[in-house]
């Protein structure tokens, strides 16, 4: 009965598009791909080519009953090779952001299935998850593409036909919308010598996929744990939270993926923004090897390495010449440059004039913004402010310096996040993009701007906690003194203090003190990272950590502790806090 219904609603949604534009509401995601998969009898390999109609384009914000007409509306043309496993999985070769020609929209398109139509054998169904991507920004919207391929109409190598489209979840705080509508989809049939290679290397990512789990089987084996404490629901409406989730004992317990027209019908790759935990997981990351490797990183001067920034910021308020060789990567990395207009916290970078830099499309007037536009106030290393601007110039030091080790061609976030980090993890094709400034030197961001599945995020807690815990026998990625100073499991806490007592920052990683709920012995600080919106990953004892993905603007995770603690301590041993400091020692 699922079939057949799926393949009425796919007849009835193209017979409305080709009537009348779209639906006139959206619908049941779950109904856009069945459970029950009828083997596909169709190899498909070659171009999809997916062109918007504007006038067949709908979107509804959140919250209005009514049509609207903003051109946001129209979906980016988008053009994407595929290969296909014979099992039914349809596999773009380009699974990582991908820009567009749209003023408004990049996308991204992960993996899909396509079946055999149960009513008519000549037809087959593809569904695709992708994501919109704002424009230079890191808001993502993530929704389904479906559309028919009649297989009498192959004898050409192509075909044309229509496909529906559909949009019911964001991670975006300040622009939630439903799309929905239909354009016109093309097939132009290929041959890709590496097409084995590309299957081959998906499969291998699934298979190292962590052991997945869902939080009824976590509640199950805990039956005194509340998730509802864990979904923060005393804090973050349902329609506000992507996901959530936790690894213990190397087990990944992960959340559905709600949205408003049901359940997501491709959870495992739901798109999730990195924002600012990009801080911790590019920089942050990246430092701690380069500093494994090189031994120097954290003391380089910052003038030595970006020479945009001699000249640019030369004068304090008081008109003393200060000079941004005072500066350190390590500086940045802590955001205590010196360099600010107001030490309050968020008055800088939620000010007007910092969207000269978010706006900035070019790595010159980034570095303009990054390097000019504070004055000097206090010495380096003394007084954390927020910028992100510090962590573009931070990343744009650290491939410089990294050039002059390897040679020009070689970029900080490929040849050393991606290829010496994140392909170790094996993390999924999705994470190997990032934002970029759109000239030749093509900047990665630093501070914002990745995409990543929710195994890539317990994949990367997990690293993280196990890269801090190993012993000095052990090989290393990342190195561990300034590592286990940054996760706060060193002999004394680490960090410089913010606007609130409770929470610190230091090397890119921030730390929450919960002595308040008495859940621990001893002083006990937390890290997480934490990203625009309303994101937590926080990195607990004992190889646990928690996330969660929202746009709800709320950041206080406090309330989800009391049942942490009730799978694993959070508290570190006084053993291995000793023994850590011997290490660093």
């Amino acid at each position: 009965m699922r079939l057949i219904s799926l393949s009425l609603l796919m007849a009835g949604l193209l017979a409305a598009c080709s009537l009348n534009a779209a639906p006139s509401t959206p619908r049941n995601m779950q109904d856009l791909v069945p459970h029950e998969l009828p083997a596909p009898t169709l190899l498909l390999q070659g171009r999809i080519t997916l062109l918007a109609q504007t006038k067949h384009a709908r979107l509804s914000l959140v919250g209005s009953n009514s049509r609207n007409t903003d051109p946001r509306r129209t979906l980016p043309n988008m053009v994407f090779d595929v290969v296909q496993s014979q099992s039914g999985e349809v596999l773009p070769l380009q699974r990582s952001l991908q820009l567009s020609d749209n003023p408004y929209w990049d996308y991204i398109v992960g993996v899909g299935k396509i079946w055999q139509d149960s009513d008519n054998k000549q037809t087959h169904i593809v569904a695709l998850p992708f994501a919109l991507v704002e424009k230079n920004e890191n808001c993502v919207h993530n929704g389904v593409i479906t559309f028919d391929i009649d297989t009498q109409d192959q004898s050409s190598g192509g075909f044309k036909s229509e496909y529906y489209y559909q949009i019911s979840s964001e991670t975006c705080a300040y622009f939630k919308a439903d799309f929905w509508g239909r354009g016109e989809s093309k097939f132009e049939a290929k041959q890709y010598t590496n097409a084995a290679l590309y299957l081959q290397h998906y499969q291998q990512e699934q298979q190292h996929r962590l052991n997945t789990q869902t939080l009824s089987q976590l509640s199950t084996r805990y039956p005194e744990l509340s998730l509802a404490g864990l979904a923060l629901t005393g804090q973050i409406k349902a329609q506000d939270m992507t996901t959530y989730g936790l690894v213990v004992n190397d087990v990944h317990y992960v959340a559905d993926c709600p949205t408003r027209a049901g359940l997501y019908p491709f959870c495992e790759q739901l798109v999730l923004p990195s924002y600012s935990t990009a801080k911790s997981i590019f920089a942050g990351l990246s430092m701690f090897y380069l500093q494994q490797q090189y031994g120097d990183v954290f003391t380089q001067k910052v003038q030595d390495w970006v020479p945009q920034c001699l000249g640019k910021q030369g004068r304090s308020d008081n008109g003393q010449n200060e000079q941004w060789q005072d500066v350190s990567f390590v500086d940045l990395l802590n955001m205590s440059s010196g360099n600010y207009h107001s030490a309050a916290y968020h008055v800088d970078e939620g000010a007007d004039a910092t969207l000269t830099f978010f706006n900035a499309t070019t790595h010159q007037d980034k570095l303009n913004f990054a390097c000019g536009h504070y004055p000097h106030q206090s010495p380096a290393g003394e007084r954390f402010v927020y910028h992100t601007s510090d962590t573009y110039l931070l990343t744009a030091a650290l491939n410089n310096y990294l050039k002059s080790k390897r040679g020009d061609k070689v970029d900080i976030f490929t040849d050393i996040v991606v290829n010496k980090i994140f392909a170790q993890l094996r993390l999924s094709a999705l994470s190997n993009g990032s934002r970029r400034t759109q000239d030749a030197e093509k900047q990665a961001y630093g501070g914002y701007g990745l995409f990543f599945n929710t195994d890539d995020i317990a994949k990367l807690s997990l690293f993280i906690n196990q890269q801090s815990a190993s012993l000095a026998t052990e090989p290393r990625l990342l190195a561990q003194g300034p590592l286990n100073q940054a996760l706060q499991r060193s002999a004394e806490p680490f960090g410089l203090t913010t606007d609130f007592s409770t929470i610190r920052y230091w090397h890119s990683f921030w730390a929450r003190n919960i002595d308040s709920l008495q859940l621990c012995d001893s002083p006990t600080w937390l890290p997480f990272m934490s990203g625009y919106g309303g994101i937590t990953i926080a990195l607990l004892a004992n190889n646990t950590s928690y996330y969660y993905f929202s746009d709800s603007h709320q950041y206080d995770w406090s309330s989800a502790l009391p049942e942490l603690a009730k799978l694993q301590s959070l508290c570190h041993p006084p053993e291995q806090a000793k023994l850590q400091a011997l290490q660093e020692d």
